[in-house]
This record gives C-alpha cells, sequence and structure tokens, in this order.
C-alpha cells in the first residue's frame, strides 16, 4: 500500500491547518509537510482547530521550498481546477486512484495543495508529475481543507488508505430481532377489526396483508411502531383496546 505525505504550499490561515490535520487524522494520513520560506509559526496557531489531531502537527515539518519538500518522495500529485500551460496530463480526482504507480509498500506519493486565493503557481506544478481537479460546480473551488478531506477520502474509499483504526460501526437499526408471526399476526388482526369502509368486505386483504409482513421481514420495534400508528389512527390507546377487549369476552 502506497505511502502519503501531504505537502501546504504556503497556507494563508493557520486555522485551515489545524483543520487539514484532523482531515488527514480522520483518514489515517499522517505525514504534512508545510511549504513556508520564512518558516512561519503557522503551525502554533492551528492546533485549536485541529480537534484530536494534534500528533499530526506534532510531526508536522515546516520547510523551505516545494523542492524540499518532494524531495524524499517517489512521486507527486498537484491539485489544482485550473489548466496549465503545461505537458503534464490533467486528470479529474475519480481518475486518481488508478494514476498512482504501483511499485509496493515503499512508494511515497506527495499530494501537494497551493495557496487558499492563488492556488499553485505553474512552477510549482511543473515540479509534480500529475495535475488532478477536484469537480465542483461551475467557477466555485473548494476550501482548503475541504480539499484534502475530499482528496483522502477517494483514496480511502479507493483502498490506497489503509483502514486500521478507522470506525467501523453498525448501522442503526429499528430493532435488533425479527418480529415474530405471532405478532404480526395480532397487528393483522387488530388492523381487520377496525378497517372500515369497502376493505373490511374484501376477502384477499387479510391474506395479502399476512403475506406482505411476513415478506419484508420487519423487525418488533418496527412492528410496535406500526401498532402504534394503527393505534392513533383508530383513535384508541393501547389501554382502550385492553379494555375493549375484556368487556368482549364477558
Amino acid at each position: 500500500m502506497n505511502s502519503f505525505v501531504v505537502v501546504l504550499v504556503e497556507p494563508e490561515h493557520p486555522h485551515n491547518v489545524g483543520f487539514v490535520a484532523r482531515a488527514m487524522r480522520s483518514n489515517g494520513l499522517k505525514n504534512l509537510k508545510i511549504v513556508y520560506p520564512k518558516r512561519s509559526s503557522v503551525i502554533s496557531d492551528s492546533y485549536h482547530t485541529a480537534h484530536n489531531s494534534g500528533e499530526v502537527l506534532d510531526s508536522a515539518q515546516i520547510v523551505g521550498s516545494l523542492s524540499e519538500a518532494i524531495s524524499d518522495c517517489h512521486f507527486s500529485v498537484a491539485f489544482s481546477r485550473r489548466v496549465f500551460n503545461s505537458v503534464l496530463p490533467h486528470i479529474m480526482l475519480p481518475d486518481l486512484p488508478s494514476s498512482f504507480p504501483s511499485f509496493g509498500n515503499d512508494f511515497k506519493t506527495a499530494l501537494v495543495f497551493g495557496r487558499e486565493s492563488k492556488g499553485l503557481f505553474v512552477e510549482e506544478v511543473n515540479l509534480c508529475g500529475l495535475v488532478c481537479e477536484i469537480p465542483v460546480a461551475g467557477l466555485m473551488s473548494l476550501n482548503l481543507a475541504q480539499a484534502v478531506s475530499v482528496v483522502a477520502y477517494e483514496l480511502c474509499r479507493s483502498g490506497l488508505l489503509s483502514s486500521n483504526g478507522r470506525a467501523h460501526r453498525p448501522l442503526p437499526t429499528a430493532g435488533d430481532s425479527l418480529a415474530e408471526i405471532d405478532q404480526i399476526e395480532k397487528f393483522k388482526a387488530f388492523l381487520m377489526e377496525h378497517l372500515g369502509g369497502r376493505y373490511r368486505d374484501q376477502t384477499w386483504m387479510e391474506s395479502f396483508v399476512h403475506q406482505f409482513l411476513q415478506r419484508v421481514q420487519p423487525t418488533r420495534n418496527e412492528m410496535g411502531a406500526l401498532f402504534g400508528v394503527a393505534r392513533s389512527l383508530s383513535g384508541l390507546s393501547a389501554r382502550q383496546e385492553k379494555q375493549i377487549k375484556k368487556s368482549k369476552r364477558k
């Protein structure tokens, strides 16, 4: 699996650097380099937006030039929505995962992002091996941290980033167990008892409701919710329903 280094060229707002660190941490990226010729203190001012991602900033490197930032990498991608007068291939983000050379685990790729207001200069783009554009509507462009987050997610989705440590929470469900036939039958009986008009006299209605509910396999909580809706429409509460049944038995 390839390793990646996020390179920010002269970011203009420290809070964006913090958000970039958070996006990286959320997608398993750890290596951050920031190009600042004057060795600005941008990192120290970025921690307040790097929620739970201070370790990315702790290990970040500030270098004097893009050449220095990518010097230990094997490949580099410049992210820009502009089309440069360059011989470099220009691709869209969905095509990026299939555009990386594959040379094993030691292959390091630099993901290069430009300034918030000016992006990357053509001289900087020409230091890279590929130009990648994030598709957006019209003439809009993404915020720096948004761009890093979208790119990181695309790499993770395509399997180029390790999923180790990522959260795998089960999706919430309406209930933990399927409704039993007895619960379905009770609902069906309640429904048939309170149906009015021409539906009460349809011989196929009872069989239809029974088959439908068994086919969709509702959970116990879902059946409980259906019961609640049916009772609400009938104007009866569960307590009133029990009282009516008792009176009928007498």
